[in-house]
């Protein structure tokens, strides 16, 4: 019986560069379905271990930490061990003279990819380390480089394990186009996840946002985490933190409020046609600038906004922080009405006015009463 090691069909005809890795390739295929197999066995051996201890253990309190729920992985890992084994000699797999001519090159590509993995995880420490740091001392914007730690990292095991591999006998040709290959059949299997990948370059190159901005991505709004080659994570005003695809982010609208230092302030608020407009805007005035994160207080702008049909409507623009926006606007807001109050300035309540007139009653209400809102309107 021929062993599955060995290709089943020929390929004079093929191509040389085909011909020459076509074993290796095939080989190394049977390997990772032989893996897969293995894993598989071990994964349902352990499900397997769970359920008859769940069955006996009714309570989960029970069941966790008992004796079954510590077998379980033991007896998934000698599953693993004994599929890998057996259905490696029933296949062909001699690993015992590979492993005799190959071990001191095999145990030098071993200390590579460990050797990779620590270099990769240090760099990426620092490079984000160095990021926040910078960041926290002059405002420095750290994404970019938040983002080519992911980058490096990622990199960095990529090529070590391409040179690993050839320690374990796979020429470097037969390597690139294996992997040529393999990354085509890749990129067609996950057309989503590249898709991601490449929404992340763009919001690297563009950066519509940085690390520690407050955006808008659709309906969802909070602060920017991290931004990884592959997702965006974002903190909502509850701390629950959400992950979104980079290609859902770059694809959707994105409000960012606090991209600029500075954000414009709009107040609203309405007044009974009985108040003395001059007084009342200096008292809009005079308690806006009144607040110490006002910014360029000579630019400060009060006027009147619309007549309506039972109250004046005055506006109050004020250039504030944006990163403070929300904590200035209530402070001003309370301040004002505060002030109304002492002024004696009347806001308006809702309220119906009745007409008698031969016998007949005409009523006529009013709207709601004052209002306050941060929209721009023109």
């Amino acid at each position: 019986m021929q062993p599955l090691t060995t290709l089943p069909f020929e390929t004079e005809t093929w191509p040389p560069v085909l011909a020459q890795i076509a074993p290796q390739a095939w080989w190394l295929a049977m390997l990772l379905g032989l893996l897969a197999l293995a894993y598989f066995s071990g994964y349902l051996a352990k499900r397997l271990v769970r359920a008859i201890g769940r069955r006996i253990h009714t309570n989960e309190d029970q069941f966790l930490g008992s004796s079954w729920d510590l077998a379980a992985p033991v007896v998934q890992l000698l599953v693993f061990l004994a599929a890998f084994t057996g259905g490696a000699g029933q296949a062909g797999f001699n690993f015992g003279e590979r492993l005799i001519g190959l071990w001191p090159r095999a145990l030098f590509g071993v200390v590579i990819i460990a050797g990779a993995v620590m270099l990769a995880s240090w760099l990426n420490r620092s490079l984000r380390s160095y990021s926040q740091r910078a960041h926290a001392q002059s405002k420095f914007d750290d994404t970019l480089i938040s983002f080519s730690a992911s980058v490096i990292r990622y990199v960095i095991l990529g090529i070590a394990i391409l040179i690993a591999m050839t320690q374990f006998g796979f020429a470097p040709g037969s390597l690139i186009a294996i992997v040529g290959a393999a990354g085509l059949a890749i990129a067609l299997a996950l057309q989503d996840t590249l898709k991601a990948v490449a929404a992340g370059f763009m919001l690297a190159a563009f950066r519509p946002f940085r690390v520690g901005d407050w955006v808008q991505i659709g309906d969802l709004e909070g602060e920017v985490l991290n931004i990884t080659p592959f997702a965006t994570s974002i903190s909502q005003v509850d701390h629950k933190t959400v992950f979104l695809t980079n290609d859902k982010v770059w694809g959707n609208a994105i409000l960012n409020h606090t991209g600029i230092a500075r954000r414009r302030l709009n107040l609203f608020f309405d007044v009974h046609y009985d108040t003395d407009l001059d007084h009342a805007l200096d008292v809009l005035k005079a308690v806006a600038n009144a607040h110490e994160r006002v910014a360029h207080k000579s630019d400060t702008w009060v006027g009147v906004h619309a007549l309506g049909d039972w109250s004046i409507s005055l506006r109050l623009r004020a250039w504030v922080p944006s990163r403070e926006f929300v904590q200035i606007r209530s402070d001003i807001t309370k301040a004002l009405k505060q002030a109304f109050d002492r002024e004696g300035i009347e806001i308006p309540y809702p309220h119906q006015v009745e007409y008698i007139r031969e016998g007949i009653t005409l009523k006529r209400a009013a709207g709601d009463g004052a209002s306050a809102s941060d929209e721009d309107e023109d």
